[in-house]
């Protein structure tokens, strides 16, 4: 899943951010598979 940087926050923030939202999805998947 590709998260397209259209933010006009800071440099890097938008990736942090789309790395922690896929992070929490992995963990939410592990945690209840029928999600």
């Amino acid at each position: 899943m590709v998260f397209p940087d259209v933010s006009t926050e800071k440099p890097g923030r938008p990736l942090l951010v789309a790395r922690l939202h896929v992070d929490l999805c992995r963990l939410a998947s592990s945690i209840c598979p029928a999600a």
